[in-house]
């Protein structure tokens, strides 16, 4: 997997190993940057857009769609030009595991990788048992909150409507030896230098076109994607925290072509580089930012 952008803070769940958050974010403002988890996320949007990367595909989510992310899949989100509001529900499936046939038959497969569903979903079954989780978790009776239980059994029965409505295949997960471990780790290290498939598996002894596909296999992108997510990461944090030239974060982080820069940042994250600083700053200065 993609070892330079697994998320490393641990989330802190309640009884029901339920975590539920709400946000809301600026026209064009980084929701989460890149990264991946073990857990499972349902991403439910309310308000606006959300400008989604998941693995290689780009995916507008409008207000009234929810976004399943499974586990280990590398994703990474902005808001649209009207702003977004989103709420977000975590947990770990492989603590929803028990002894029956049905949790060793989709539970056990979910947590381990070896299934997959539809990224984007508005069937109005999945939806509704997403709002009723949503009361659950947010609900205050009489001072108390509603039973553990009740919001767990809600995540069964989303789940249960996952495979219903939006099972796309089972697969077998990716596996990196020790080998391709060691890639990734150069990888990370040199994405700013100018290094290209021919070179990387010259330099671990590869074939490059069985490199190529074995790189693919391995990470679900391909080497040159791969590179360029690493690259406009570091160009966006350097457009928020630093005062330098976009030309010369552009060349700071291995592009060699300004235009080719922006038009990759653009279609990453809905918005040219200059545009981004600007809506960095205007949130900076804004009363919501402090």
């Amino acid at each position: 997997m993609l070892d330079a952008y697994k998320e490393l803070t641990p989330v802190v769940y309640g009884k029901n190993a339920i975590k539920y958050l709400e946000f809301e974010s600026l026209p064009g403002q980084t929701c989460f940057a890149m990264h991946w988890h073990e857990r499972m996320e349902i991403l439910h949007v309310c308000r606006g857009e959300l400008l989604l990367c998941l693995g290689e595909r780009q995916l507008t989510v409008p207000a009234g769609c929810a976004v399943i992310i499974v586990p280990c899949m590398l994703h990474g989100g902005t808001a649209g030009a009207d702003g977004a509001s989103y709420k977000t529900i975590m947990f770990d499936v492989e603590k929803f595991c028990n002894a029956t046939l049905a949790s060793e038959q989709y539970l056990v497969p979910l947590y381990q990788r070896n299934t997959r569903f539809l990224s984007q979903t508005s069937h109005p079954d999945i939806l509704e048992a997403i709002d009723r989780l949503e009361s659950l978790l947010t609900a205050r009776e009489d001072g108390h909150t509603p039973h553990p239980l009740c919001a767990i059994g809600q995540i069964y029965g989303i789940i249960g409507l996952l495979y219903q409505h939006c099972h796309v295949a089972d697969h077998r997960p990716r596996h990196t030896d020790g080998k391709f471990s060691s890639i990734l780790s150069y990888i990370n290290d040199h994405y700013t230098e100018r290094i290209s498939s021919r070179d990387i598996s010259a330099l671990f002894g590869y074939d490059e076109t069985y490199f190529c596909r074995r790189f693919r296999e391995v990470t679900g992108l391909p080497l040159m994607k791969y590179l360029r997510i690493l690259r406009l990461e570091l160009a966006r944090k350097l457009l928020e925290d630093t005062p330098d030239t976009i030309g010369n974060i552009s060349w700071k982080c291995g592009f060699q072509d300004m235009g080719y820069f922006s038009n990759c940042f653009k279609k990453q994250y809905g918005m040219s580089p200059a545009g981004y600083r600007t809506a960095c700053q205007k949130k900076i200065h804004s009363p919501a930012g402090g």
